[in-house]
């Protein structure tokens, strides 16, 4: 019965994620302020209602659910959280924000409409099922049991949602994949063998359409936009970096004149403190590139301050750069590289370099974690990568994999510098928040946990840092990541 609810999705899916159309971004980790106000809420949601009432047909009940009944409100639900999810997710793309405006509202449901032209409502609603299912039931597998209040309330897993979960519980129940028990007069939800099973076959599906993958890039992307204290936290955690930029940018051999492009620029601080902009002078430009909304917007505020004008910030991602072959003499970045797919976007700066024209990076390496102060205040983290016999998991890179790619691109004369980044671990709310929240360091290790065990987690983290920062004078907790300066010429022929 729920392998034919839910069969083999995964090319639906992948065209769901081509439409960009997004399911419940919330998971990501936003706050529940902002987004629309009440007037565009109550009007999307009489869009969203008429539209499910439109396409959800007795045809299409049939083809999706065959026998069993029909949960009621969940297409309308679909229809509207799916739009909403959209349009939330135009925001971080378009304004690095969370408010959505009425423009973005349309442009979501021309987005929604599209899609279920080409394929249908049901599949909407099935792809819709198979990602909030694998929600409620992964949280169910994480705690063991949920009380059916909290469950119902969507407070342990989906606390973005703002209307009750009780039709899609009974419905799990009528398949079979959830249990309800009463222990001490309280009822609480858990999963069956079955929806165990379940469980499982939707991860599989997910993992293979690349569904887990875009979570945790909305993940980073959103935290990173919503993360105002970039810059100065950055520097008091890092205080060797704006000298080490500036040593990066002589390094790269950065001249009056260039055409530069900026990958991962942030804020600006390679840009402008670190002397980026400085150096092409007088007649060179630099064009900024960050896939942070919300970063670039602080940048451009920041040259505005300046009044620099040979700067240009654009949204993009080094993966799949809008800009013609051989654009710029150089194209660099620092602390932006083990954010990328490497065998996409090492080729594409590649791509835009001249003939004879430099690619640069400066980026942390895998550091050794095993340090007395760093296992004792990480350790719920070392506990879930224990689970597996393994490290915690983490987007840093190994010395010798840039290298390989840049060779693997057709890059030739690769010289590299050791440049150790100094790492302060002073302030337990600044530094659990920076990296956790911030910069998403173990997003790969946190990300899979439901809502409560991530916030329980985090809240951890800063409990424990404030103890270790007793027990360890700062001398101690002064933390040395490998770092790697490295650039590599595009041959003229």
């Amino acid at each position: 019965m729920r392998m034919f609810i839910f069969p083999n999705l995964s090319n639906e899916l992948h065209a769901m994620q081509k439409a960009g159309i997004v399911i419940s971004p919330w998971l990501a980790g936003l706050s529940g302020e902002g987004r629309l106000d009440a007037a565009l809420y109550h009007t999307m949601s009489t869009r969203t209602r008429e539209f499910a009432h439109v396409h959800w047909t007795e045809e299409e009940r049939v083809r999706v659910l065959h026998h069993l009944p029909s949960p009621d409100r969940i297409p309308q639900i679909a229809a509207h959280e799916i739009v909403a999810s959209t349009a939330v997710c135009l925001a971080h793309e378009r304004t690095g924000q969370v408010d959505v405006d009425e423009s973005l509202v349309d442009e979501a449901m021309n987005r929604v409409n599209q899609f279920v032209t080409e394929s249908s409502f049901g599949t909407l609603l099935q792809l819709y099922m198979l990602v909030t299912s694998w929600e409620n039931q992964n949280a169910l597998r994480h705690f063991g049991e949920i009380p059916e209040r909290e469950y119902v309330l969507g407070s342990w897993h989906r606390p973005w949602v703002d209307y009750s979960l009780g039709e899609e519980l009974m419905f799990a129940a009528l398949l079979g994949n959830v249990e309800i028990i009463e222990r001490n007069h309280h009822r609480f939800v858990r999963l069956t063998e079955e929806g165990r099973l379940a469980l499982e076959r939707a991860s599989a599906m997910l993992e293979q359409a690349g569904y887990f993958k875009q979570r945790l890039q909305f993940l980073r992307i959103s935290q990173f936009n919503l993360y105002d204290a970039y810059g100065q936290v950055t520097d008091e955690i890092w205080p060797d970096t704006p000298q080490q930029r500036k040593d990066f940018v002589r390094f790269v051999g950065v001249k009056p004149g260039m055409r530069v492009l900026e990958l991962g620029c942030a804020n600006g601080p390679l840009t402008f403190e670190g002397g980026l902009a400085e150096a092409v002078k007088p007649d060179g430009q630099v064009i900024a590139v960050d896939p942070s909304s919300g970063m670039l917007a602080r940048a451009r505020t920041k040259q505005q301050s300046l009044q620099i004008d040979r700067v240009e910030f654009v949204h993009g991602r080094a993966e799949s750069l809008l800009f013609d072959p051989g654009s710029f003499d150089l194209v660099l970045g620092t602390g932006f590289l083990h954010f990328t797919d490497l065998k996409q976007s090492i080729p594409e700066m590649t791509r835009v370099v001249r003939p004879g024209g430099m690619i640069g990076s400066w980026h942390p390496l895998k550091a050794n974690l095993n340090v007395p102060f760093f296992r004792e205040w990480f350790a719920p983290l070392f506990a879930l990568a224990a689970k597996r016999a393994e490290p915690p998991r983490d987007y840093l890179l190994d010395s010798e994999v840039v290298r390989s790619e840049m060779a693997a691109a057709g890059l030739v004369h690769i010289e590299e510098r050791s440049m150790p980044i100094t790492t302060l671990f002073h302030d337990p709310v600044k530094v659990v928040n920076h990296f956790i929240r911030g910069v998403g360091w173990f997003s790969e290790e946190l990300a899979p946990l439901p809502w409560k065990a991530r916030e329980d987690l985090i809240d951890d983290l800063i409990e424990r840092g404030t103890f270790v920062c007793e027990r360890f004078t700062p001398e101690e907790r002064i933390f040395r990541f490998p770092g790697q300066a490295i650039r590599a010429k595009r041959p003229v022929n």
